[in-house]
């Protein structure tokens, strides 16, 4: 579909296995550098402000080791009411997330940044999709907990996985609450020459 043009060459800087299948959706040759960044919030910093800020931190951390490549750092949070929602540090937590979110609409927002150190050329958006997520019953929180899927989720749910049968509406991009908005993306990369 799309091809890389010559002189470029992309580095996904993250582990997540989904922003991965999102990317390779393009056809497109691309390297994994998962980067060791703190992606501690600071305090009182607005969701949108700190995806923007931990996606552009992941691409900068490779992009010093690797100047002459386009790096791609990305970041997702799940955020109800202003709140943002990581991944639960265990199953409680992860029920009460799930009954937080039940039978109402959240925000999914994922920052993310194209980046080249030697070309000085840096670029960075946040996508916002609305997610509305059926009225769950305790025992149906309490199986899907079973499955040890939402456990690494932010939010405690995995949209492409079992927890796609809980979201009941989705307004905006579906990729983007995979991990990795494939539209805006793409658009940047052509619009920077990466991609043709």
């Amino acid at each position: 579909m799309f091809q890389i043009n010559d002189g470029n060459a992309i580095i996904l800087a993250s582990e997540s296995t989904r922003r991965v299948d999102i990317l390779r959706m393009l056809g497109i040759p691309f390297s994994i550098i998962p980067p060791d960044i703190d992606e501690t919030r600071r305090l009182e910093e607005p969701p949108k402000e700190y995806v923007l800020r931990v996606s552009y931190e992941k691409a900068q951390k490779v992009g010093r080791h690797f100047p002459d490549k386009w790096v791609i750092g990305a970041d997702t949070i799940v955020v109800y009411k202003n709140r943002i929602l990581g991944k639960p540090v265990n199953e409680d937590e992860a029920f009460r997330m799930l009954q937080l979110l039940k039978g109402k609409w959240h925000k999914v927002i994922t920052g993310f940044c194209v980046l080249n150190v030697n070309r000085d050329i840096t670029y960075r958006d946040a996508v916002e999709t609305r997610v509305f997520m059926k009225d769950l019953l305790d025992k149906e929180i309490m199986k899907y907990i079973g499955t040890s899927e939402p456990l690494d989720k932010a939010g405690s749910y995995a949209v492409q996985g079992k927890g796609g049968y809980m979201v009941k509406e989705i307004k905006g991009s579906y990729s983007n609450v995979v991990g990795l908005p494939i539209c805006e993306l793409s658009e940047v990369l052509l619009s920077l020459g990466i991609l043709s």
